[in-house]
């Protein structure tokens, strides 16, 4: 039986680089034997490699952290977006008894709805997308309801929290969430992070904007 040729597989750019520079911190003996010389770089590489990656998918995890747990106050973007969404709710319901549930606005307010509901936590930059939609559709249908005298304290109520719930989610994006998401993602772009990235599975975070 022939035996099919073997590839040669060579090691370039950052890597090889990597490995000269562990192999120059290894004693003079070992670097005279190039075999046991090679086999102590790469298991150097892959311990820093193994370490890297375990740190840098705990930095991911405290970015995604921001957004979806809890803080202190109890409080988190992920919660706030369900409590605005149940604002929208209760304004698309009230304002459709007012305006009725057949008049456009309510439902382009409910169609926006359904697409926010259809978004997931996992996904930021969709979330934050779904919702800029789902202010502009509530805000003209509130307005109409306004427009025609037929606004009454429960709609006032559920638009002050409508809006309120905006205000805090953009507050913790602009101060806590981007900036360690874009300090994250600035990291990741970088040597030897963007391949202990690859080699552990682990991308970028998803900024809310």
């Amino acid at each position: 039986m022939q035996l099919e040729q073997q590839e040669t597989f060579r090691i370039e750019g950052p890597q090889l680089e990597v490995f000269g520079q562990v192999e120059s911190k290894l004693p003079a003996p070992a670097r005279k034997r190039p075999t046991a010389a090679l086999a102590l770089v790469v298991l150097a590489v892959v311990s820093v490699l193994g370490i890297g990656g375990a740190k840098l998918n705990t930095k991911y995890n405290q970015v995604r952290d921001i957004y979806s747990s809890a803080n202190e106050h109890g409080q988190s973007m992920e919660n706030d977006l369900s409590l605005r969404a149940d604002a929208a709710a209760n304004l698309i319901r009230l304002c459709g008894q007012a305006l009725g549930e057949d008049a456009p606005s309510v439902q382009a307010a409910q169609q926006a709805l359904d697409a926010w509901n259809a978004t997931d936590a996992d996904h930021p930059a969709d979330q934050f997308a779904a919702n800029t939609a789902l202010g502009s559709a509530v805000e003209i249908m509130y307005n109409e309801t306004v427009d025609a005298g037929k606004s009454t304290e429960s709609i006032e109520t559920q638009h002050a929290e409508f809006l309120s719930r905006q205000d805090i989610i953009l507050r913790t994006a602009g101060n806590e969430y981007n900036p360690a998401a874009e300090e994250y993602n600035k990291t990741l772009s970088a040597f030897p992070a963007n391949v202990m990235g690859a080699l552990w599975g682990i991308g970028e975070v998803e900024a809310f904007q």
